[in-house]
């Protein structure tokens, strides 16, 4: 379990998976500007049962807050142990408790985690163009926006862009006043 100021992330457990399914298949769940899994809900459930959620190139994590309600997902995906990359992603699935801060509180406590733990270098981020408030709450993490891929995403009928944004653990460091041998 990731433990962060506001929030708790931590392995699905098989009482979750309705909830996640539910969640996930809910438009309102990533916004209009995150239509990533939209329609793909129950392979959820496919891949709970193949790894607990927990695969190496697919990790998803049930964020709760301090009360432990589930309020979100949060992914750590392609894991790169050789250049030593990841990317991310937090996502508070209930529009009512969005703005509380615990999207942010997830992505640090995913950011900490893979440098401090994991032994990574760099941590990305894909996020819709259109999706301001996630890119706000990145970049306040220090990551950087690097790029736009165009046109990388359809959804609701037509295409959007999405920003890549990265952080290296040695600019997170230098912010964290925390740093390791590498």
């Amino acid at each position: 379990m990731l433990a962060g100021a506001a929030v708790r992330l931590r392995p699905a457990r098989s009482e979750d998976l309705d909830w996640l399914v539910a969640a996930c298949g809910k438009p309102s769940a990533f916004g209009e500007f995150e239509p990533f899994f939209v329609g793909e809900a129950e392979s959820l459930r496919r891949r709970f049962e193949q790894d607990g959620l927990l695969a190496e190139d697919f990790t998803r994590l049930v964020i709760e807050d301090r009360a432990g309600r589930r309020v979100g997902l949060a992914g750590v995906d392609e894991v790169d142990l050789h250049s030593r990359v990841a990317r991310i992603s937090a996502t508070i699935l209930e529009p009512a408790e969005r703005g509380k801060g615990f999207g942010t509180d997830a992505h640090r406590a995913l950011v900490s985690y893979l440098f401090l733990h994991r032994g990574l270098l760099r941590i990305e981020a894909f996020v819709a163009a259109g999706n301001i408030a996630a890119r706000a709450v990145l970049r306040r993490l220090g990551f950087v926006e690097e790029g736009v891929l165009r046109s990388r995403v359809f959804a609701h009928g037509q295409r959007h862009d999405v920003v890549v944004l990265g952080l290296l653990y040695e600019d997170w460091s230098r912010r964290s006043a925390v740093s390791l041998p590498i």
